[in-house]
């Protein structure tokens, strides 16, 4: 979309079921010009009216979780209790329809310096998983990866299938904490580890001498970057994006 410095629509068309609570949702420009492509770990700015009577503009960031591209922007989003925006989304917005974003931004993106031998890890923490989701997709075959997700269990586990085929065609480490399992879910088999991500199982699984990717709850980036820099991971190797 040629001089794109300001809001401008784009249409919805296609909404897909990721898992319980999360939908995507596939946008094209809406008069039919190529999209800008976004750098993996970027996000789209989105702003809507409130249908109430003070017609209250609400603008929120998601960010994009698929390669990219100059035809469709994905976004993955959690429905949010009380969210304006992620209830929009997902109750109101309807294939067809309109909605006003800026162009793709923010600087969560992997350091395009790093030697092709170092090792990436990439945490997510719940929805926290989509722009790393953007960075797997873009550099599977090319990087040593480890990829990390943490969920409460298979109900609210978004592209966990996505990641485990990516991961296995590529031959990367790809290991998944559930906090709550559901009693059908089965260790080995839907996940690798119960509980939370620990200092002693990073010491113990991850390479400390690469760079750390992280997203997801705040709690979760906290306790990680505490953790990496008591073991002696540099502070300019642990980089993590806030969704605030």
């Amino acid at each position: 979309m040629n001089n794109w410095d300001s809001f401008k629509e784009l249409v919805l068309i296609e909404k897909k079921d990721v898992c319980d609570t999360i939908k995507s949702f596939y946008f094209k420009s809406k008069n039919g010009e190529k999209l800008p492509k976004h750098i993996p770990g970027q996000f789209l700015p989105f702003r809507i009216k409130t249908d109430d009577a003070t017609m209250k503009e609400v603008m929120r960031t998601y960010s994009l979780s698929d390669l990219p591209s100059e035809d469709v922007y994905r976004i993955s989003v959690k429905k949010i209790e009380g969210g304006v925006m992620s209830s929009y989304l997902h109750d109101k917005l309807q294939v067809g329809d309109s909605i006003e974003a800026m162009p793709p931004c923010g600087v969560f993106v992997l350091d395009e310096s790093l030697p092709k031998d170092e090792p990436i890890v990439l945490l997510s923490g719940g929805i926290g998983i989509t722009p790393l989701l953007s960075i797997l997709l873009a550099n599977a075959k090319d990087r040593n990866i480890y990829f990390v997700q943490a969920v409460q269990n298979s109900n609210i586990q978004p592209f966990g299938e996505d990641i485990d085929k990516i991961c296995k065609e590529n031959n990367l480490k790809n290991t998944v904490f559930y906090s709550n399992p559901l009693d059908t879910d089965k260790i080995g088999e839907n996940y690798d580890v119960q509980g939370f991500v620990t200092k002693e199982w990073i010491k113990e699984n991850l390479p400390l001498n690469g760079a750390f990717y992280f997203c997801g709850p705040p709690i979760f980036m906290e306790s990680l970057e505490k953790n990496l820099l008591e073991l002696g991971v540099s502070q300019d190797k642990i980089n993590y994006e806030k969704f605030s």
